[in-house]
């Protein structure tokens, strides 16, 4: 896909239409900073989602359609991810109207109809940190996601175990992320995801890493335990760090050891 002859052809349909009154252009792309395999992030702040949601035809011609993924943000902003032979494209619809115009990243401003961008800023970078709820919850899920693993394990169900081991692995960025955040503040940014995480992680944590996967039906208790060890000398790192309450991990590491040296003939 040819990402510049595609916004192109969206700023010259997006300036025919009158519904579209901006276009702002958000991602690495805004920064020039895009890698080869960078999508292209568009926003299009309108005065009718709603026309927009119910009519693929604006993005359907950009290239040959792969997939599409249509998610209906709890924030009232639509988006659709469109997935083209040689790229993609994500398309954010913002009501023009009740547009904060505050973002956390650098954008870029392609079209602007009736000076809605003017007022538009770029927030100073607020490193994310846990409150206690948040901890707790973080905890508790990985705990919960460890737990059941385990039981997969045992079970000899390899495909629970992937599942259940991807609910533990989102925790344990969410540990990475905070712990992060703590130590280095905005001198580095933690970015969405894992994206970028060769840039931003440190090497050590990367290094543990690597050992914390098993490949799809081998025993992957030894993975399992390796990412508690990790996760659970993050989480203390971060509690210490926050002055937040503790979390029981030896006890969830006991049951979980109980557990992967059960007899799989008597598992529950």
């Amino acid at each position: 896909m040819d990402y510049d002859l595609a916004v192109r052809s969206v700023l010259t349909w997006a300036m025919q239409n009158d519904n579209v009154r901006a276009v702002v252009l958000t991602g690495s792309a805004a920064t020039q900073a895009q890698h080869p395999l960078s999508d292209r992030d568009l926003e299009l702040y309108v005065r009718n989602a709603e026309s927009l949601e119910n009519d693929d035809s604006w993005w359907l011609d950009l290239g040959d359609v792969l997939a599409v993924e249509r998610l209906e943000n709890g924030d009232d902003q639509p988006t659709r991810l469109v997935y083209y032979v040689g790229g993609k494209l994500d398309f954010t619809l913002v009501n023009a109207v009740e547009a904060a115009g505050e973002y956390d990243r650098p954008f870029q401003v392609l079209l602007d109809k009736d000076d809605l961008t003017v007022s538009f800023s770029l927030r100073a970078h607020e490193p994310n940190l846990p409150d206690q709820g948040q901890f707790d919850e973080c905890c508790n899920w990985a705990s919960a996601a460890a737990l059941m693993a385990a039981k997969a394990i045992v079970r000899e169900e390899p495909w629970s175990v992937i599942t259940r081991d991807a609910d533990l692995k989102s925790e344990l960025l969410r540990m990475i992320e905070w712990d992060h955040n703590i130590r280095y503040g905005t001198t580095r940014d933690v970015r969405y995801l894992g994206t970028r995480m060769r840039q931003w992680m440190d090497q050590d944590i990367q290094a543990r890493l690597v050992g914390c996967w098993a490949m799809f039906g081998d025993d992957s208790g030894q993975a399992l335990t390796a990412t508690l060890e990790l996760f659970q000398e993050l989480a203390d790192r971060i509690a210490r760090a926050t002055n937040l309450g503790g979390f029981h991990h030896a006890a969830v590491r006991k049951e979980v050891d109980r557990i992967l040296n059960a007899n799989r003939d008597v598992a529950d």
